[in-house]
């Protein structure tokens, strides 16, 4: 789609306009009212709702933590997963973008000299020319300085020479000498004179003999423990309040890989994401972010592949005194006190048929009662959350026809309350240790799921309808769990962890315009309508709030969103009495489609209410996904304000800006002052938050 940059507004207005052309105008002259009574509150909204979610590995360039955006380490394979070849990477990796390690001269994968995994590469070195190794397509930066360091073996007589070289010139060049038979580590420092995308780390010997490389890392010297210092500032002042990690490789990851000095933890081969995971991120370094950042975390243990008593230890491990058998060997990796880590999600989409070692609900439950078993016994103070999917989830993901799943009917596309793929009505009558039920959904800007079909079919919507699709699967969600404390009373006492949510279209993340902020904007709007209901949630991801690239960041719009909502609402909802409700749902009810649309009763507008904590402020979200501009009338009844009114008002060039790093924003917040009035004009395509200070 074509983007444009800053113009006139009115020149903007025609091409939001002219963008959203099939954008219905028959509500354009309704006058929309709405009554607010102060007294009138609904159940805090919780600080836990702006929550993040991190998994180490995951699509590309959507910001999961290790290959794109968090994690400072600018090598690829650092420890020699992969053998040192021209060959096809075998097993496949199927990240876009891998710098591998190239031979130069004779090189071999020495098996039985080892320094971690399986092989590393050993250079029969020559008095004659120098033999080794090189990466290329690392992205350095004028003035910066990189920090690294190298594992190494080898003849007394042979001299190392690591280079950071930009094409076939040497930036800096550091030679280590004094090798012997044992592996040892050397430091070595950069200092960069160029920018540069694609430079080079040449490793290479020369003299009589041979050497060996263990492993070998180099990050900007800024990193914070590892971790990139400009990520760490940005995502801090989201003040997201609570991060989950998480996601698909949970069901496969040994967390005994990620602990101990990161040279010796074994890289492995991640099958559920069919890429590599280093093993350098683990318990100590994502805690330590947690750290950094100013959040809480709630972890994810394997009920994958994994087992009930390691997690039990894993437990132990973070939470057991120093005393304790896996306490002392945290202590013995530098951490003697205990990180209490209260937070813990059993499993993660334990539903789904692409998880790893998926079985059916049955099983599953039995499942979930010895892991909660056994993790209890090592700390009663435990919060669990436990793996669900609601009816719709469980719809529209396939799981109710799969011929994988054995105890399904094949014909069945619905998925009925207490069948035996009613996965979240399942866990909710049986399994043990529930404070909380882990939901999640993903939806496509351009797609529904067709209950005739069984199936995703495309659909052009104006955008007033595909801005809706995230909110809608919240009130689903609510529309299920209200049917599920019918049926099941004691399910009123479990709130709901959102802790995956986004649009994600065939397995990639949509390009992050002002139209698909504005449907992420409609989604909070609607968890603030259930707070009753909705106590934490995690974004997909967290990074995905940013607009990236090797050496530059900054927010993209949905990072401004979620820094503008956090900011600046309140944290009491306050009911508003509209005029304009929903339009009837124009598909039939089930699979994505709830029984009345998200969005509340200001039609088209999506507005909410909220009071501030000490209550002086009333503060409006209101979300204009029309074309048109609006005019809202509100009555405050007896309530009596200031005279002065704030408003931060993000709008753009049109509904596809974006904001990329390195380029002028085309999305913009504008903060502006005005005088008490209680009629509102609202502009097309626009997020608004609005303050109206109390007497």
């Amino acid at each position: 789609m074509k983007l444009y940059g800053h113009i006139g507004l009115v020149f903007v207005f025609f091409l939001i306009l002219s963008c959203d052309k099939k954008q219905t105008s028959n509500n354009s002259a309704k006058e929309l009212h709405a009554t607010i009574d102060i007294d009138q509150t609904q159940t805090p909204i919780s600080r836990y709702l702006y929550g993040m979610f991190m998994e180490n590995l995951g699509n590309d360039n959507v910001g999961n933590l290790v290959d794109d955006a968090l994690w400072a380490e600018l090598l690829d394979d650092r420890k020699f997963f992969y053998p040192v070849n021209n060959d096809t990477l075998n097993p496949i990796n199927r990240k876009e973008k891998i710098n591998r390690w190239r031979p130069m001269g004779n090189v071999v994968m020495d098996s039985a000299g080892s320094y971690v995994g399986v092989h590393s590469p050993k250079i029969l070195a020559s008095t004659e020319h120098e033999n080794g190794i090189q990466q290329s397509g690392i992205a350095i930066n004028k003035g910066k300085s990189y920090t690294g360091r190298i594992i190494l073996k080898g003849s007394e007589s042979v001299k190392v020479s690591v280079s950071l070289m930009a094409g076939s010139d040497k930036i800096q060049t550091i030679v280590f000498d004094r090798l012997d038979e044992d592996y040892k580590r050397f430091d070595f420092r950069f200092n960069s004179s160029i920018d540069d995308q694609k430079a080079k780390l040449v490793i290479s010997g020369i003299g009589e003999g041979s050497f060996t490389i263990g492993a070998v890392s180099l990050m900007p010297s800024d990193n914070v423990d590892g971790f990139r210092a400009d990520v760490i500032e940005l995502l801090k002042e989201l003040d997201s309040e609570i991060y989950r990690w998480g996601g698909n490789f949970v069901s496969g990851y040994d967390w005994r890989d990620g602990v101990g000095n990161p040279d010796l933890r074994p890289p492995r081969y991640e099958y559920a994401w069919n890429s590599l995971e280093d093993n350098d991120v683990g318990t100590h370094e994502i805690i330590r972010f947690a750290e950094l950042i100013g959040v809480e975390l709630s972890m994810t243990v394997n009920t994958g592949f994994g087992d009930a008593h390691s997690a039990a230890e894993w437990i132990e491990y973070c939470n057991g005194a120093p005393d304790t058998e896996m306490g002392k060997i945290r202590a013995a990796n530098g951490h003697p006190e205990p990180f209490n880590i209260k937070m813990w999600c059993v499993g993660n989409e334990s539903y789904g048929w692409w998880q790893l070692g998926h079985i059916n609900l049955k099983n599953h439950i039995i499942k979930h009662n010895m892991f909660v078993d056994k993790m209890l016994e090592k700390d009663p103070d435990l919060v669990l959350i436990g793996s669900g999917a609601s009816i719709e989830e469980m719809t529209i993901t396939a799981n109710a026809y799969l011929e994988n799943n054995a105890l399904s009917d094949q014909d069945v596309v619905q998925v009925a309350y207490d069948s035996a793929d009613d996965w979240t009505g399942g866990m909710l009558r049986e399994a043990k240790g529930l404070d909380y039920m882990s939901e999640h959904f993903y939806c496509a800007v351009d797609k529904r799921f067709d209950l005739e079909k069984g199936d995703y079919v495309d659909v052009d919507a104006p955008l007033v309808d595909w801005t809706r699709r995230p909110a809608n699967r919240i009130k689903l969600k609510a529309e299920h769990y209200k049917e599920y404390h019918e049926r099941i009373p004691s399910s009123r006492n479990v709130p709901i962890y959102l802790d995956e949510w986004a649009y994600y279209t065939d397995w990639v993340h949509p390009t992050p315009t002002l139209g698909v902020t504005i449907g992420y904007a409609r989604a909070l709007n609607e968890m603030f309508r259930h707070t009753d209901l909705y106590k934490m949630a995690g974004f997909t991801f967290a990074t995905s709030c940013l607009s990236f690239t090797d050496t530059e960041l900054d927010y993209n719009t949905t990072g401004l969103m979620f820094k503008l909502y956090k900011s600046q609402l309140g944290s009491i909802p306050v009911k508003i009495a509209g005029n304009s409700p929903q339009p009837e749902p124009k598909y039939a009810v089930g699979g994505d489609q709830p029984k009345e649309y998200a969005g509340g009763n200001l039609y088209p507008l999506d507005v909410v209410a909220t009071l501030t904590k000490d209550k002086s402020a009333l503060v409006f979200a209101i979300v204009n996904p029309t074309s048109e501009e609006r005019t809202l009338n509100l009555d405050f009844g007896n309530s009596i304000f200031e005279n002065k009114i704030e408003k931060w008002m993000m709008s753009g060039s049109s509904v596809d800006a974006r904001n990329i790093v390195g380029q002028e924003p085309e999305v913009k917040i504008i903060q502006s002052e005005m005088d008490f009035t209680n009629t509102l004009k609202i502009e097309p395509v626009t997020i608004n938050v609005i303050r109206y200070h109390l007497k």
